[in-house]
């Protein structure tokens, strides 16, 4: 999609594709929430987000049902402008994205997750960009996540 560019992903090859954001064939203008099911790793993650068009959107959820469930309902002027984590081996899994935070221009989210443990990752968005939706891979848990930018 014309002027996104996205960024990653970060964490494991299982689970199966995810990008409701391609499918859609609509950009996203703008992340309004998310929702992250997470205990010992990122179980699932969930988003809505306006499109170019006005209209709101759903994506996922991705993963499983366990964890607990965090919202975060972004403000009509927050933006996020970095995400950052950890991924490594969880269970009998060989690698899953374990954290998950997000920092926004009025203040910081998480981490969901196990952030002490595994390989840190962080995408801070530059030049007044923003994350505006995900891509990654999913079975039981949330194995990778990548990000879409709006510059």
């Amino acid at each position: 999609m014309q002027g996104l560019v996205n960024i990653g992903p970060w964490g494991g090859h299982g689970g199966d594709p995810r990008d409701d954001i391609a499918a859609a064939g609509v950009a996203p203008h703008r992340l309004e929430s998310v929702v992250i099911r997470a205990q010992g790793a990122v179980d699932a993650i969930s988003f809505t987000y306006a499109g170019v068009d006005g209209a709101p959107r759903k994506a996922g959820p991705w993963g499983g049902s366990g964890g607990r469930k965090h919202k975060v309902k972004f403000g009509a002027t927050e933006f996020v402008k970095e995400i950052s984590g950890a991924t490594g081996p969880f269970g009998g899994h060989a690698c899953v994205v374990l954290s998950i935070t997000f920092v926004t221009n009025a203040g910081k989210h998480g981490p969901f997750g196990e952030p002490t443990h595994g390989t840190p990752f962080r995408v801070p968005v530059q030049d007044g960009g923003r994350v505006v939706g995900f891509f990654g891979s999913s079975g039981s848990l949330l194995d990778a996540v990548g990000v879409y930018v709006h510059p």
